[in-house]
């Protein structure tokens, strides 16, 4: 059977941060919301689209923030100090007023990350995934804007993790015993984010140890961005172990060597009584890039 590795392009976050400068206190509108009252409140507006770890998804993955979840907007720029504001959506209220610039500032960079994290320092975290939860990293990149301007600022979330999902087929075990099929993810685990610039600062992966412990039929987990030879799948049925690693090459010749952020890596496993076997590999959701040909036995 052929395998196929397709790649796509990232699915973007796209989040609205409405300067306005006029004068009411309702809360910020979420999924659009009415036109801003003329207030000076910034009016932050949200949508999340497919693929994104959001609170609230459809089944196609697409959704919103939904009142009370809490994301970072980072406001940094030449001649003050970066500051970090968790908002809280359907509550909070920011005002240019709020952020304390100094006069003489005239561009502000705003960035946004999702989930808060609790332990930045100068605005740079290590973000560890978790081998037991699927925890999503949404970081949106500076945008610029002038001091007191009502210019929209609109900031794009991005995926910063690549997402590995694992399917398993049979032709002769059943749906149940499928379901008892148990993998672990090998990989780099941490990294450094720069929560200022919205990025993961390259050449910072690190960690080697388990990145997702899962079992079912059909299990995913997210990893760092990373070379595709520091990821290995460890598969279990009954007492028959295999470890697999990720295919070379693309089926038009070109080389698979990374496993970036904002892509989605499908790997089909086609297990049974005697052998576990490599069936199919795609990214898929995102841009097409080419797909992988040949089969994996042991």
């Amino acid at each position: 059977m052929s395998n196929k590795i397709f790649y796509g392009s990232i699915m973007a976050v796209a989040v609205g941060l409405v300067m306005t400068m006029s004068v009411s206190c309702g809360k910020t509108p979420v999924d659009g919301g009415d036109d801003a009252d003329e207030t000076g409140v910034i009016d932050i507006r949200t949508s999340i689209d497919a693929l994104a770890k959001a609170p609230v998804l459809d089944e196609e993955g697409k959704g919103n923030f939904s009142d009370g979840d809490v994301f970072t907007v980072t406001v940094s720029g030449s001649g003050f100090t970066g500051l970090g504001r968790n908002y809280t959506v359907g509550a909070t209220e920011l005002m240019w007023k709020d952020l304390d610039l100094p006069e003489d500032v005239e561009d502000v960079y705003f960035s946004g990350c999702y989930p808060v994290q609790e332990t930045a320092v100068d605005g740079i975290f290590t973000f560890t995934v978790s081998p037991t939860e699927e925890t999503e990293l949404l970081l949106a990149g500076a945008v610029n804007v002038k001091k007191d301007s009502d210019t929209a600022v609109n900031l794009t979330f991005r995926h910063a993790l690549h997402r590995l999902v694992v399917i398993y087929v049979s032709d002769d075990l059943t749906d149940e015993q499928l379901t008892q099929v148990s993998t672990s993810v090998k990989a780099l685990s941490s990294c450094t984010v720069d929560r200022a610039k919205g990025i993961i600062l390259d050449g910072t992966a690190s960690g080697l140890s388990e990145v997702g412990i899962r079992q079912g039929s059909r299990v995913s987990c997210f990893i760092i961005p990373q070379e595709k030879d520091n990821i290995t799948l460890d598969v279990s049925v009954g007492t028959m172990t295999r470890t697999l690693g990720i295919p070379d090459y693309a089926q038009d010749g070109d080389p698979v060597a990374m496993l970036e952020g904002g892509k989605s890596l499908t790997v089909q496993i086609n297990v049974s009584s005697d052998e576990i076997k490599l069936d199919g590999v795609q990214i898929g959701g995102w841009e097409h890039q080419g797909s992988v040909d040949g089969d994996i036995e042991l």
